[in-house]
């Protein structure tokens, strides 16, 4: 589901070009090569807004013409993501290592879509993280058993064989 669109679409009458304009302008603020995947509102007021990028997430809160409260928090940091089911909506609570945030009357649908997006966002970022660190880890390995064959440790050829098993040849 393009949550984009369909929060657009459920702004309800007179609201929807707001909403559009909200999320261009939003968009238009995103840093160079960060893409918008994902965008939720309160109903019946759109005041509490979820943006989600492929870097970060932003609550937007507006609390009147001249007061904002916009919260902003990268992907790496995010600890959890919870939803929680009030009657016919829903809110969104993210947790971070050092802040949080939270959207309330989302609907259900769009919620479950944004945490879902969220999870494999934080799913995707963890799996890149382990396979750089284990990259660092194997290269760290060999440079120690190179300097155990430097060392007259080891021989060349149980250097040679250790480093093909570590590096799968």
């Amino acid at each position: 589901m393009d949550t984009i669109q369909e929060t657009i679409k459920l702004a309800g009458l007179g609201r929807k070009k707001a909403m559009q304009k909200q999320i261009e302008l939003f968009r238009s603020g995103l840093m160079e090569g960060e893409n918008l995947l994902g965008v939720g509102a309160s109903n019946p007021k759109p005041t509490e807004q979820i943006y989600v990028t492929d870097k970060r997430i932003i609550v937007h809160k507006i609390e009147g013409i001249f007061k904002n409260e916009k919260v902003e928090i990268p992907l790496s940091s995010v600890s959890s993501i919870n939803t929680t089911v009030k009657g016919l909506g829903a809110s969104i609570a993210i947790v971070a290592s050092n802040n949080k945030a939270s959207v309330e009357k989302l609907h259900i649908h769009i919620a479950q879509e944004l945490k879902s997006l969220i999870d494999s966002l934080l799913h995707s970022s963890s799996n890149q993280t382990a396979s750089i660190n284990t990259s660092v880890d194997v290269a760290d390995q060999i440079k120690k058993l190179a300097d155990l064959r430097d060392g007259g440790i080891l021989t060349e050829e149980e250097f040679n064989a250790k480093k093909k098993q570590l590096l799968g040849i």
